[in-house]
């Protein structure tokens, strides 16, 4: 049984079930890491519109945005990248 995490902790490692692995590197487009870092951004966009865990998922506005955009303006993931960066 692992150890409990605290606000302290540093490192984390736990075994990943194949369906949460598929899932960071869909979100890291093949990279964990990378998917690790896109989930926490997502929390933390749902976290600012006011979503809580013990919410339904229900609760979040889910819009149809892509990095594809030729409107520069809808470029979703740079400007959370850096939106992220700056504060």
């Amino acid at each position: 049984m692992p150890r409990p995490s605290t606000p302290q902790t540093r490192y984390f490692q736990r075994q990943l079930t194949a369906p949460e692995k598929m899932i960071l590197l869909s979100a890291g487009e093949g990279n964990l890491i990378k998917g690790f870092a896109n989930v926490l951004a997502l929390y933390q966009e749902a976290h600012n519109q006011g979503y809580r865990p013990s919410m339904e998922t229900g609760f979040l506005k889910i819009v149809s945005e892509t990095t594809s955009s030729p409107n520069e303006d809808d470029l979703v993931r740079d400007s959370k990248r850096e939106s992220i960066g700056n504060g």
